[in-house]
């Protein structure tokens, strides 16, 4: 229960306590006697401001790297993208010329329409990763904003190689149909061998399945696999990917696998060559 009057507290008590006080005092002040704890404390602050200030510090020091290091990422990726933008177009004007280059005089209309084109670079804009890596269906579609009118069957690069083809639009969209397609064919030769190199289905391979004849069984594993020319998409002379396997089966047959050199993984943009 709260009381109604306050405690009575003697005056001696007050008196008592004024009297040590001025004896601690007088003590401190003549022989230092509470120097050490009154250094200690004042210590203690120093340190703690120190401590405070280096944690700032630090912070500020992980804040502005983190920040230089996301404008470092930024302009990688951005001299990247330019390189590779660099490399589509270099490889796409060396096929045109040597395209030009190996054309007869009299087929004048067709050189015409080759001095034509134009080499142009789109930026990736969807990939079917998914069936890419467990299905037979390897398809990509490529960012096309300016709305370029770009034709079917037009071979697609990536600055080193070609990786496929144009197969159609949709609103800003380009498709693009990979040579590792089950349903893609594209004409090849190894040394004297030529073969309709049809997609493995899987990432990254193609496969040729011929009789087995002298220029079959003369392929190695390693030679190299180039565009034959043949078939009107590709040019000639390009070199695809190499030999990785070497299969005789039961029906006189060979199964040559070969390891495309063009990851379509590895690149942001892809290079195709417009007729203006």
């Amino acid at each position: 229960m709260a009381r109604s009057t306050p405690t009575y507290t003697p005056a001696g008590k007050y008196v008592l306590g004024g009297i040590i006080s001025a004896v601690l005092l007088i003590a401190d002040l003549n022989y230092q006697t509470f120097s050490a704890a009154r250094g200690l404390t004042q210590a203690s602050g120093i340190y703690t401001q120190l401590i405070l200030g280096n944690i700032a510090g630090y912070i500020s020091k992980i804040t502005a790297t983190f920040e230089d290091k996301k404008d470092l990422i930024a302009t990688n990726q951005k001299l990247r993208d330019e390189l590779l933008n660099m490399q589509n177009q270099i490889f796409l004007a060396q096929q045109s010329e040597l395209t030009s280059k190996n054309i007869l005089d009299v087929q004048e209309p067709l050189q015409s329409n080759l001095e034509q084109q134009s080499m142009h670079s789109f930026k990736i804009a969807s990939f079917d990763l998914k069936n890419y890596l467990c299905c037979s269906s390897h398809t990509l579609y490529l960012s096309n904003p300016n709305k370029l009118n770009i034709a079917d069957n037009l071979p697609v690069s990536n600055g080193n190689t070609f990786i496929g083809q144009t197969a159609g639009r949709d609103l800003n969209l380009v498709k693009v149909i990979l040579l590792s397609d089950a349903s893609h064919i594209l004409p090849i030769k190894i040394k004297d061998f030529y073969c309709n190199a049809g997609g493995a289905g899987r990432p990254l391979e193609i496969k040729c399945v011929a009789p087995k004849n002298l220029e079959s069984s003369n392929l190695e594993v390693n030679d190299l696999a180039l565009s034959s020319g043949l078939g009107g998409v590709f040019p000639n002379n390009i070199v695809i990917g190499k030999i990785s396997s070497i299969i005789d089966n039961n029906l006189n047959e060979t199964e040559i696998l070969i390891r495309l050199n063009g990851d379509p993984l590895q690149q942001n943009y892809f290079g195709i060559s417009l007729g203006l």
